[in-house]
């Protein structure tokens, strides 16, 4: 859940931020995954569930609750590849760069 949630904030409607990403690096460190196992967890389980918040006019600034996550993740099926608008794909490998630089400066 925690992986989720913190996943999750890649998909707000707001300006991703430097705290942002040393969140998401922080949870990252103190879970049991491995930085492979969560990207996986990112394209196949958040990413098919919440990219459609970034393509809406107004979509969800504040976060989701725990309770919602946890009905709608992971994605009910999972997909071969990754589909969906190439600016949010861009825009998502963007962020996960900048987390995976400030895990790996963290954890050398």
């Amino acid at each position: 859940m925690k992986i989720w949630r913190a996943l999750s904030d890649l998909f707000l409607d707001t300006e991703v931020d430097e705290l942002t990403f040393k969140y998401i690096a922080r949870t990252i460190s103190e879970s049991r995954f491995s930085l492979p196992e969560i990207e996986e967890m990112l394209w196949y389980e958040v990413y098919p569930v919440l990219e459609g918040n970034l393509r809406s006019v107004a979509g969800v600034w504040e976060g989701w609750p725990d309770e919602w996550l946890l009905q709608h993740l992971p994605a009910p099926v999972r997909p071969n590849a990754i589909h969906g608008e190439p600016s949010i794909i861009k825009e998502i490998k963007r962020c996960w760069l900048q987390v995976v630089e400030i895990y790996e400066s963290k954890n050398a």
